[in-house]
């Protein structure tokens, strides 16, 4: 490990930060950016988990971060597949470029397999998005999740909920934060590019007059009857629909032969700003994603998971989302509820996620970290 002062008076350290999909690259971009601020060594490696152009390479211009220093190109496969060469590959890169810590974000495929490759190449990791929980173990992001935790020394939570998780857990790390939620704080930078993007009109849809869904979940995407459930009843709640279609779905829809429904419009993965215009303009959001739970909350608007449990439960008691399952009616019993959601409901965003710094946080408590592990007090 360089040690603090080792090259004019600088702390001298190296940070990789492991990524392969769209929301881990949202996560990750201003935690990179305030490592570069802080004048730490930090690159990027791209899994390829998310292969499409519009999912991985697409965001990475979109949210001005630099070519990845490396691209594993794991692709498609099975869950095992890609773990499986994750690990093998970036044990390799490791080992070629012995960084001092591996910022890990999220609960994915890729983030699985680059906890697991640090645990075995000696590269203390820091989970960032640490401390989630749905309390739904036949998930697998809840399994990784809490794989990660376990085995990670540096925890970047994004709640005081999240830090209460591990600290009940018994977890092990050696440092656990609130940071705050660094998705939010790439929303919040880029405001101004969304307020003045009319994704909407671009899309013959009126303002506040549609809903934006998005399902990729394999417990959604991957059954035929509830897949097709899902989209018949959405399209039947009288309302417009932008259905922006995760390749994974897409292919899963055409292998069914299922049909969306008149009122819902196929869109393909769209750019970070135009999703983002086009959840503001919208009237509520359906959604199995975790991470747009949170986008729309802090948006403003109403959410109907898809899901039986999510590990964002602090927006579900504000009274901004409601668990509807996958169910016609449990869908339909949240879309009546979404008239009745008041504007107060979205007024803790602060208070539960921070103030927009969890990227400078994450960044000075790994480097608090790495200090104390240089000096052999940590």
């Amino acid at each position: 490990m360089r040690r603090v002062g080792e090259e004019g008076g600088r702390a001298e350290l190296r940070v990789t930060i492991v990524l392969g999909t769209r929301p881990q690259i949202i996560k990750s971009a201003p935690v990179f950016q305030a490592f570069v601020r802080a004048g730490v060594e930090c690159d990027i490696i791209n899994t390829g988990q998310h292969y499409d152009y519009e999912m991985n390479r697409g965001f990475f211009k979109e949210l001005d971060l630099p070519d990845p220093s490396a691209d594993l190109n794991v692709g498609q496969g099975t869950p095992s597949e890609q773990v499986s060469a994750i690990v093998g590959r970036l044990g390799k890169e490791f080992a070629a470029r012995k960084p001092d810590l591996a910022v890990v974000p999220g609960d994915t495929n890729s983030a699985l397999a680059a906890g697991v490759a640090c645990s075995k190449s000696g590269v203390p990791s820091a989970h960032l998005e640490a401390g989630c929980r749905s309390g739904d173990a036949r998930m697998a992001e809840e399994v990784n999740r809490r794989v990660l935790d376990h085995a990670s020394q540096v925890l970047l939570c994004p709640t005081a909920g999240c830090v209460g998780n591990v600290r009940s857990e018994k977890v092990l790390a050696e440092s656990i934060t609130n940071v705050g939620d660094t998705m939010y704080d790439s929303l919040l930078r880029f405001i101004p590019s969304v307020d003045r993007t009319d994704a909407a009109a671009a899309h013959g849809l009126e303002d506040g007059g549609y809903a934006f869904m998005t399902l990729h979940r394999a417990e959604t995407a991957d059954d035929p009857g509830t897949l097709k459930e899902v989209l018949r009843t959405v399209s039947g709640l009288g309302v417009p629909v932008a259905f922006s279609v995760h390749p994974r779905t897409r292919e899963r829809m055409r292998e069914f032969g299922i049909e969306p429904g008149p009122a819902v419009e196929l869109l393909g993965p769209l750019p970070y700003v135009e999703t983002l215009s086009l959840v503001k303009r919208s009237r509520f959001v359906v959604t199995d994603s975790g991470g747009l739970q949170k986008e729309a909350y802090w948006l403003g608007k109403p959410v109907l998971v898809a899901r039986e449990s999510t590990e964002w439960g602090e927006i579900v008691k504000t009274g901004a989302a409601f668990l509807v399952g996958t169910s016609a009616s449990g869908i339909r019993s949240g879309f009546r509820k979404v008239a009745g959601v008041k504007k107060g409901a979205f007024s803790s965003s602060r208070r539960i996620f921070g103030s927009g710094n969890a990227s400078e946080n994450a960044a000075r408590a790994v480097m608090r970290y790495l200090a104390r592990a240089a000096k052999g007090t940590r």
